[in-house]
Parts: C-alpha cells; sequence; structure tokens
C-alpha cells in the first residue's frame, strides 16, 4: 500500500470528511512521490513556513508536527504564532505531560473543561485518558470507550481524523496489555503498526508488542525486539536503543533463560542474567545492595532468595502501585519455577 492511501478515510467516510485541511493536502501530495520520511519533513517545513488562520487547519498542523515528533517546532509554533487559544491550550498539556505527569487534582480541573469544536472535544478526551494511565489507571478506558468513538465520528478533517484514529489504537492496547486481555492488545497493535508512519511511534510499538509475548513465546518476544531495535539504530533513536539494548532484550532472554553471549550495561538485568545462569550469590550480592527496589527488583530478589512472601509482595505491588495485571504475572511465574 502507497503511504499516501494510509492518510486517506476508508470509502465509507470520505463523504464525512469535508473539511480536508492545507496540511492534510500538502502532506498526501509529498506522500505520493517521496518517501515517508522525506514527505515528513516537507511537510513539517511547509507548517512552520505557514500561518493557519482556522482552527482545523491549526489542529492538523499541531497534530502532525506532535505525531511525527517534531516537538520543538511545534513548541516554537505555539508561542510565536497567532493561535486560536483552545488548540494551543490542549497541545501545550500534551507537551508538558511528557515531562511530568499531572496529579489527579489536575486531571479532575482537567477533565471539568468543555470544548464545543468536534475536533477540540476529541483530542481533550483522548488526553485526558493519557493522564488517567500516567498515575496507572488503566481502566479508565472502559468508562470513556464508547464516547470516544461517537467524537471520532464527529472529526470532520480528514489528517486529524488518521492520527486520533492512530491515538485510539494504542490507547486501546496499553488499556488492554495492562489489564491483562492480550488478544485485544495485540489486535490494536497490529492495527496501529499496519497505519503508523512516523518511526518512532513504529519503533516503540514493536517495543511494547515483544513484551506482549514475553511470558509464552520468546521467538515473538525477541522478533519484535529486534524489529524496534532495527528501526532505532537506522534513525539513531539514542534512548529507545539503549533501553532495547540494555533492559528489554536481556530481559527476554533472562526470562526465557536463553542468555548464551548476553551483555548488559544494566546492573539489575545483570543480575537477572545471573539467574537465568544459576548465578545465585551475584544475583542476591546485586539486589541487596540497592537502597530502594521496584516490583520487578522485588520479583528477582525473591526468585534469587527462594523467598515466596517476597514474590507474593511483589504481586501485590504491581497490582496496587502501577496497576498492571499484566506484569504482576511475573512474580507469579516465578513463584511457579520455586514449587
Amino acid at each position: 500500500m502507497n503511504s499516501h492511501t494510509l492518510i486517506e478515510p476508508v470509502h465509507l467516510l470520505q463523504f464525512q470528511m469535508s473539511q480536508p485541511s492545507k496540511v492534510y493536502e500538502r502532506y498526501h501530495f509529498f506522500l505520493k512521490s517521496h518517501s515517508n520520511e522525506r514527505a515528513a519533513e516537507l511537510t513539517k517545513d511547509y507548517c512552520i513556513e505557514t500561518s493557519f488562520q482556522t482552527i482545523d487547519d491549526q489542529l492538523a498542523c499541531f497534530e502532525f508536527l506532535y505525531m511525527n515528533d517534531y516537538i520543538n517546532d511545534l513548541e516554537t509554533i505555539l508561542h510565536t504564532k497567532d493561535n486560536h487559544a483552545e488548540p494551543s491550550f490542549l497541545y501545550e498539556k500534551l507537551i508538558k505531560r511528557r515531562e511530568k505527569a499531572f496529579s489527579l487534582h489536575e486531571l479532575k480541573e482537567f477533565e471539568s473543561l468543555i470544548f464545543r469544536h468536534p475536533s477540540l472535544k476529541c483530542l481533550h478526551l483522548f488526553i485526558m485518558i493519557y493522564m488517567y494511565y500516567d498515575l496507572k489507571m488503566y481502566t479508565a478506558l472502559d468508562k470513556y470507550i464508547d464516547l470516544c468513538c461517537v467524537h471520532l465520528l464527529a472529526v470532520r478533517e480528514p489528517l486529524f481524523y488518521y492520527y486520533m484514529n492512530l491515538r485510539f489504537d494504542e490507547l486501546s492496547f496499553h488499556h488492554y496489555w495492562k489489564t491483562n486481555n492480550l488478544i485485544l492488545a495485540r489486535k490494536y497493535a497490529y492495527k496501529y503498526i499496519s497505519k503508523v508512519i512516523a518511526p518512532r511511534k513504529l519503533s516503540s510499538m514493536h517495543h511494547n508488542l515483544s513484551l506482549t509475548y514475553v511470558f509464552e513465546d520468546y521467538d515473538s518476544s525477541m522478533y519484535h525486539a529486534d524489529q524496534a531495535l532495527k528501526i532505532a539504530e537506522t534513525h539513531d533513536f539514542s534512548s529507545m536503543t539503549k533501553i532495547l539494548k540494555n533492559n528489554t532484550i536481556p530481559f527476554i532472554a533472562a526470562f526465557h533463560q536463553r542468555t548464551e553471549n548476553m551483555t548488559t550495561s544494566d546492573l539489575v538485568e545483570t543480575a537477572h542474567i545471573a539467574l537465568a545462569e544459576n548465578e545465585w550469590d551475584k544475583a542476591r550480592a546485586i539486589l541487596t545492595s540497592l537502597p530502594t527496589l521496584t516490583p520487578f527488583q522485588e520479583s528477582y530478589l525473591g526468585l534469587a532468595t527462594q523467598n515466596s512472601k517476597i514474590l507474593r509482595h511483589a504481586h501485590q505491588r504491581f497490582l496496587q502501585e502501577n496497576g498492571d495485571l499484566f506484569f504482576a504475572m511475573l512474580p507469579q511465574l516465578y513463584l511457579k519455577r520455586l514449587n
């Protein structure tokens, strides 16, 4: 499938998409004759150089820049151009959220706001759900899923609709992953990677998808981790590359006890590898030297010390502190190994 068709509304929605933005038209044109990366660069330049007057044009511009990781350029536009207040406010919230999670009080204040433009309503709702997720409240989507569909169907601009659909797939994936509904989680992950264009988001979803397989299928888990790493290395995503090489891939290998030639600079995953290789003293020495333990580290310590009480405590911490039914399986699986 050509990339320009990815952002086109499906046939049943073409009549609904009655307000194509200037950014959509330009990006669609560039995707017909350029690579994804070049088309994105050209569209970014167009967004920077052009002043947009309507809310739909501004939203398409802001959303394009945000979803393609041109965050510095988006911040510049938000602070230097004459924009409508409401879109600017929502994207400033999105950017602030990347730096620090909002408190529950701030979330409730944000939840009480009212927007009338259909695209703003949709974005406001999705940001609100992100805020719940940041607070480890992954069941929030259950309450709002019908409203998400209603607001999506009210959007009239095709590029904004395309990105809101991506956001919905992403939100659904995280909801079903963390609530341990893996068939549905993977359904939305595969939908996402079949549509997404931005390399960083594609790498991130392959990374997350690899973790959904970690407890059941070494090959599938490692395949998606390798895909994420290839994309990250190709595009010089240094932080993602570091996480994959030093945390995720060693974690997968250690859990499955397939650690031959596996190394990491991460101290905790070094302990995890030591456990996989039955180097109990080495693992215990590392883990007991840590001043505080995360639920993951506590799970490793429970296995290293063969202490079922520690493992059960780690399980409760995954549920209570992280709201994470998926990774709460880790200490339970280690408990089975002890038994």
